[in-house]
């Protein structure tokens, strides 16, 4: 007897081994649909499975109300039976011989777990018993809870609504522990006829159904009577709810991951006033066939991006609106022009006071222009940065040095910007690199982030993931706070003027960026709280007369910010600074020739800032009209003075723009005349000219230009040492035909000065 209990014992350990490890290898479909969430935990971008399927993963356990809906409805002993009732099969089976056909189940939601693990395969006795076996062995596998859960996510809730989760989405647009009782009652019938009640298909079953369920959670003392004329008076839902489609870009991004639900961080609201902004703009820039437009939103504070439009189509089929111009390469045109000034000033190159020239460039056969071609001689750093004058970026990048230039891009982030810099050359501070928008954004976050003493992070997706650092922002927090300040002066657009004056005015650190051809259009701005990154073009590249970061990105990122919440701004430099006093009129190191200083905040760690040259010392007469000489004067009789000089090439176009000029007093005329300054100002030496043919490929001529400092002078012209022409008035010469080749022009003042520049004619 002993050895017969040991032998059932064993089979009966045998068996129930067998049964676990066979339930544990029961599969469910895994195939879940793709969710996209607000940091709220509202759906904002949805993509059903596979197989067409809306089987949402449920992250979260069954809500308590849904649960005993269910189990009240499908199976109210399921925390007694071992996986099968055997009252309800005998009862199942005495009615299905009776009608003579399958009227009724009998399964438990185990018996029906089981089911859905074998496809929901036809009925008939044979499938029975095989569910009725697989129900005991996920009964050993699985505890109650656990099987209870099972059920609810992969149950059919009518159409193609797999699981309690997708179901009360599409169902009620709301997450499942946000469902009233009508609601759960609602969903819990669904599961025992999918295919014949579901929103809009059998209302009057479903509606008896639902009420029916209604009347014995109230019996069950779930809720009071008052409660149970209120649920039963809420109307059924009767269609399926569609899914918001608001990051239909970000949604793809994400669906690279490993899970089905993402939470991310976006703010649902922003996104649809963002979203509004750009589609109230697109309509008019598509009429001008300007199709695509881009915005990003970032969070300064944790690196969480709370607004992501990667693009917006408004061209008549909208043939590119899948592509994610956020995270595609583009042109930043002068978005870098902020990051090379604040390292100028970390390295002693200039304050923003300083001057830099603005005059014609022509460096082995670059010439850079500025937009409106145009040249102002002198101008200071801070305002040739809020211009975005391009001449004076391109000198600034020539001092620092295009290589550690592209080294610190890196730094900060700019990970496309990875070629050397016989590549870029000086054209890289105008934008012939690439560069993507997130990286655009992280940069100009990370450079508010600087001015605020903070370290550099990475941007987030996701709601509540840490911040992750990343190189430390190569830039010192005093020149960061002097590149907002300057920054915070750019003219707005104009239906922007006047916006000082309001109370409600809102300050913003911002640039603007064009690319080559107007293929891009860039207005980028940061506040303490937030970045935003606006884009417009088309996605294919090509450009469009008038599409300027000015004219059509800056109105763009103005009405996104009015969408944002106010914030303190940026605190006065207080730290890692030390003051330094430079010359007023020039912004260099004050020398000793400078009459008026200045004392600014400059970087603790800023190399040793050059001395002002533009302040020279003379001794003038009486009349302060003439230098003087111990030649020709009384030096006693003199007057010791400092004025500020430019150079004749410099001083001609300062000349024009300012219609002022500073050049030397002339020698007094018992004085020999030995001052005399004389530049020429085209070409200048060592450069290389490209003269383009004509239509009739005859060369163009060569225009020369060359300035003196003297008045009503005349210079004698020479090319290759033969004489030309003299001039008189407008020191300009044509000179019609030059070989390929290297060539010299001298020019000879009447009062004996004289000046050469070589230079070489190439080919196109």
């Amino acid at each position: 007897m002993e050895r017969f209990i040991n032998i059932s014992l064993t089979v009966f350990l045998a068996i129930g081994i067998s049964l676990f490890f066979f339930g544990k290898s029961v599969k469910f479909n895994q195939d879940f649909a793709h969710i996209l969430f607000d940091r709220n935990g509202q759906i904002i971008n949805a993509s059903v499975s596979e197989d067409q399927q809306w089987r949402m993963e449920c992250n979260d356990e069954m809500p308590e109300n849904l649960k005993q809906a269910i189990l009240l409805f499908e199976d109210e002993y399921f925390y007694r039976h071992p996986g099968i009732n055997p009252i309800s099969i005998v009862k199942a089976a005495y009615d299905n011989f009776k009608a003579g056909r399958i009227v009724r189940g009998g399964s438990t939601i185990t018996m029906q777990l089981a089911r859905i693990s074998q496809g929901n395969q036809r009925r008939n006795y044979k499938q029975k018993i095989k569910e009725i076996l697989i129900a005991f062995s996920l009964e050993m596998a699985y505890s109650k809870d656990d099987i209870l859960d099972l059920y609810g996510q992969y149950a059919p809730f009518g159409g193609n609504v797999i699981g309690y989760c997708g179901a009360s989405w599409k169902y009620f647009d709301k997450a499942p522990d946000q469902l009233s009782w009508s609601e759960v009652t609602s969903l819990a019938v669904l599961p025992n006829a999918p295919g014949q009640i579901f929103p809009g298909q059998g209302q009057e079953i479903f509606l008896r159904k639902r009420n029916f369920l209604l009347n014995k959670l109230h019996q069950k003392g779930y809720f009071d009577q008052l409660s149970l004329q209120l649920a039963m008076k809420e109307s059924l839902p009767i269609q399926f709810q569609r899914f918001d489609q608001k990051a239909p870009h970000l949604h793809q991004r994400l669906k690279l991951n490993d899970t089905h639900n993402e939470f991310s961080a976006i703010d649902g609201a922003l996104q649809d006033e963002v979203i509004q902004v750009l589609d109230n703009y697109g309509k008019s820039y598509s009429s001008n066939g300007v199709h695509n437009i881009m915005a990003l939103v970032i969070d300064n504070s944790n690196g969480e991006i709370l607004s992501y439009v990667g693009n917006r189509d408004h061209s008549p089929k909208g043939d590119n609106r899948d592509v994610d111009i956020i995270q595609s390469q583009r042109s930043p045109g002068s978005t870098m022009k902020p990051f090379l000034y604040a390292l100028s000033f970390d390295e002693g190159h200039i304050t923003p006071e300083s001057l830099i020239e603005d005059v014609p460039l022509f460096l082995n056969g670059f010439s850079p222009q500025n937009y409106d071609h145009k040249f102002s001689g002198l101008i200071k750093a801070k305002h040739a940065l809020t211009q975005s004058l391009n001449i004076p970026a391109v000198q600034l990048l020539q001092n620092y040095g295009v290589q550690l230039f592209i080294d610190r891009l890196n730094q900060m982030g700019f990970e496309h910007t990875d070629k050397d810099d016989d590549h870029y050359g000086l054209s890289l501070i105008l934008g012939s690199n690439e560069v993507t928008p997130l990286e655009l954004g992280t940069a100009y976050m990370n450079l508010s982030r600087k001015a605020l003493g903070k370290k550099s992070i990475r941007v987030n997706y996701l709601k509540n993931r840490d911040s992750k650092q990343t190189k430390d922002f190569p830039v010192s927090q005093t020149s960061a706070l002097n590149i907002i300040d300057v920054l915070t002066e750019v003219k707005r657009p104009r239906e922007r003027d006047g916006w000082e004056y309001f109370n409600s005015k809102r300050s913003l650190a911002w640039k603007t960026g064009t690319s080559y051809g107007n293929r891009d259009a860039w207005a980028v701005g940061t506040t303490p709280d937030h970045t935003i990154v606006v884009w417009v073009g088309n996605a294919t590249g090509e450009g469009r007369r008038g599409l300027t970061g000015l004219s059509k990105g800056a109105p763009i990122l103005f009405s996104i910010l009015d969408f944002l919440p106010f914030g303190e701004w940026f605190p006065p430099i207080t730290q890692k600074y030390k003051s330094l006093e430079i010359c007023e009129h020039s912004g260099y190191g004050r020398g000793v020739n400078c009459p008026k200083g200045q004392i600014v905040s400059v970087p603790d760690e800023m190399k040793v800032l050059q001395q002002c040259s533009y302040h020279k010392a003379f001794i003038l007469d009486q009349s302060r009209r003439y230098q003087i000489t111990d030649q020709c004067y009384d030096l006693n009789q003199g007057i010791d003075t400092s004025l500020f000089i430019l150079s004749p090439r410099v001083n001609h176009y300062y000349k024009l723009a300012k219609g002022i000029e500073h050049v030397a007093p002339p020698n007094h005329p018992d004085c020999q005349n030995n001052s005399q300054n004389l530049a020429i100002i085209y070409p200048p030496s060592d450069s290389h000219v490209l003269l383009p043919k004509e239509i009739n490929n005859e060369q163009q001529a060569l225009i020369t230009k060359a300035a003196s400092t003297m008045q009503n002078d005349t210079l004698f012209w020479f090319i290759d040492d033969s004489f030309v022409r003299y001039t008189t008035d407008e020191h300009s010469i044509m000179i019609p035909t030059l070989d390929i080749g290297k060539h010299s022009i001298a020019v000879t003042s009447i009062h004996g000065n004289r000046t050469q520049s070589n230079f070489e004619v190439i080919e196109e």
